[in-house]
């Protein structure tokens, strides 16, 4: 999330005025400590003390003058004169603010000392008494003034440095005050700040809701000795979505689906998005667990209705998976709880989306044989481990093969035979389809070529292999190479697969189907985009999935849906395929409304390739009339 331009220059402005207030603190303090140095310069009179010493030694040599009348006395009168000399001396040295002490009265006072220092060998002497204290005298009440003045000058100055340091002191009462106020508010505005980041951390920016990051911080936290329960969400074929409308609408379709959520789990302690297309809810609580299922059953009833989106209705499912823990069960570690739910979320995918799914312990044990038969996948085909049979299509009215459907088997070395009902799903998770794909087409191609020219051999091709861009090369250049002509080879794509690859999938049929080969839609009916594919593409063939013939005698509804898609096909020139047709009145119904073709284990199980072969061998010698031309492509597919 990108900050504001204003919360940087109010963030820049803070620290400017913050720093330029901690150096004028700095600078005020300097010139305080200057005017307190000044101060005590002052306080201490050096300037007026030397002058009142000296005027004090001035006074003491004229006493000495006055008193000596002796010879004894001139030693006392030699030390006071010495005395006067050296403060004279020092007077000199010293800086007076009164000008007219050091351009006028210090000459004065040395000129006078020279004077009357011959004076001294002429003591004692009347003469010599009147001589020097005439010439001290004159300097006395100089001396004395100045002296006077320049005590007062002191105190005067030691006022103003009062002055000017109060008013440095209050300036830099102010200052601090200031630096604190805004180091306040730079310290208020700081942890605002983080606050707002550790919220846009914690939070998704597309929804609103709490992130990952958030949930797995929630999680961290739960008490111990509280029930809890975690529901995981996932929005069902939205890759699909995206490529089909684009990212805006996903984008928008995510935050619908959010609010959704949001009206459907407000009991809830948290609702995040933690992934592209997954979201997360968090109970809490003695009834967590009741709470939560309750929740599960609204969101699917919310999500049951499409989302008004540019125009349209967008169909928009979710599958669920729960994972609740009671109070007083054996605590669980965070990352287990969302393990299991995502366990959970797994196996409701697996059991074929839209719907909730709680978490049992053997889902574990199923997971580990999952991944253990994903990782047994690999290198199957290189092993030799699959296998094709092929399940006849016939012509209901001349009861003749046409073609046949190509079943992919695994036989476990350990496990035996695999259903592909196991192990597609799984191809198609890892990768692994995309090889064992390749692997089938080529086997089934091959086999095909020991057929007549009249038979023909379906494929089925999954979601993955129609993203591959190599698939139509691969297809061309097999056929190619094992000299079976394009139009023998029917492709058979199941409604999933197009709606989980709709844009990409569509280019690639019409790339097939410009190669040579037919276009057949299996499982037909069970989807609720089937009639959608039939306007925007033209397939070739219809194929009734195998749960509407099977009730055909006994629901009326699957009986007239067959009857429904016999006249569409009519209406649109394709064959159309019934499967599953095991006795004789599933039979005669489907070509009694206009089936054409079937397939089913009435008619024959599945068959190896000898088996097949066999089986065409004993057509041909039961009838000399040429096959029909009449034929449509017979589906080999990937799934049982």
């Amino acid at each position: 999330m990108t900050l504001p331009r204003s919360f940087h220059r109010l963030r820049f402005g803070l620290i400017a005025v913050t720093a330029l207030l901690a150096v004028t603190a700095v600078a005020v303090s300097l010139l305080a400590a200057a005017y307190q140095h000044r101060i005590d310069e002052a306080s201490r009179y050096n300037r007026t003390f030397d002058a009142a010493q000296t005027l004090s030694e001035l006074l003491r040599l004229q006493l000495a003058f006055a008193r000596a009348d002796s010879a004894d006395d001139l030693d006392e009168l030699e030390l006071r004169a010495a005395i006067l000399k050296n403060r004279a001396t020092l007077l000199d040295s010293v800086t007076f603010p009164i000008a007219e002490m050091r351009s006028e009265f210090i000459p004065r006072l040395a000129e006078a000392i020279r004077e009357i220092e011959p004076l001294l060998d002429r003591m004692p002497g009347s003469d010599a008494t009147e001589h020097a204290l005439a010439t001290l005298d004159p300097l006395v009440q100089p001396l004395a003034r100045m002296t006077s003045r320049s005590h007062a000058m002191a105190g005067d100055e030691v006022a103003r440095t009062q002055t000017h340091l109060r008013f440095v002191f209050a300036s830099l009462c102010a200052v601090t005050l200031m630096l604190v106020l805004f180091g306040a508010a730079l310290v208020i505005f700081v942890l605002r700040q983080n606050r707002r980041l550790d919220r846009t951390v914690r939070t998704d920016a597309l929804t609103g809701l709490a992130n990952r990051l958030e949930f797995g911080l929630r999680l961290d936290r739960l008490a111990a000795d509280r029930g809890c329960a975690v529901v995981l969400i996932d929005v069902d074929h939205f890759k699909t979505l995206n490529d089909t409308y684009g990212h805006d609408v996903g984008d928008a379709v995510l935050g619908h689906v959010s609010r959704r959520l949001t009206g459907a789990a407000r009991d809830a302690a948290l609702l995040a998005r933690i992934g592209g297309d997954e979201f997360a809810v968090l109970y809490e609580g003695e009834d967590a667990q009741r709470r939560s299922r309750a929740a599960c059953e609204r969101i699917l009833d919310r999500m049951r209705h499409p989302i008004a989106m540019q125009g349209r209705d967008v169909p928009v499912g979710v599958t669920l998976g729960l994972r609740a823990s009671g109070a007083g069960e054996p605590v669980q570690a965070p990352d287990a709880l969302l393990k299991d739910a995502d366990l959970a979320l797994y196996a409701a995918k697996v059991a074929g989306r839209g719907r909730a799914t709680e978490f049992q312990p053997e889902m574990k044990q199923a997971f580990l044989d999952r991944h253990r038969l994903q990782n047994d996948l690999r290198g199957a085909v290189e092993r030799g481990e699959h296998r094709l049979q092929f399940q006849p299509i016939v012509d209901l009215q001349a009861d003749r093969t046409l073609g046949f459907e190509a079943l992919v088997r695994w036989d476990h070395p350990e496990l035996g035979p695999v259903p592909p009902s196991r192990f597609i799903p799984l191809a198609e998770e890892s990768g692994l389809i995309l090889d064992l794909g390749r692997w089938v087409l080529r086997e089934a191609i091959s086999t095909a070529r020991l057929w007549s020219e009249d038979v023909f051999i379906a494929v089925n091709i999954s979601a993955r292999q129609l993203t591959d861009a190599d698939l139509v090369p691969f297809i061309s250049a097999t056929l190619a190479d094992l000299g079976v002509p394009p139009r023998r080879l029917e492709i058979e794509i199941t409604e999933t697969a197009l709606v989980d690859n709709d844009a990409i999938a569509i280019r690639t049929l019409r790339a097939l189907r410009d190669l040579g080969c037919r276009i057949a839609l299996d499982d037909f009916g069970t989807g609720y985009a089937s009639l959608s594919y039939l306007q925007r593409f033209h397939f070739d063939k219809l194929k009734i999935d195998r749960s509407f013939v099977e009730s055909c005698r006994v629901d009326e509804n699957s009986s007239a849906i067959i009857a429904a898609v016999c006249a569409l096909a009519r209406r649109l020139r394709l064959s159309v395929v019934a499967e599953g047709i095991e006795t004789a009145d599933h039979r005669v119904f489907v070509a009694e409304v206009g089936c054409g073709l079937g397939q089913g284990y009435l008619f024959d199980r599945p068959l190896t390739q000898g088996e097949a072969l066999e089986r065409l061998a004993r057509e041909a010698n039961l009838t000399q009339a040429p096959t029909s031309a009449n034929t449509s492509a017979i589906p080999a597919t990937v799934f049982c």
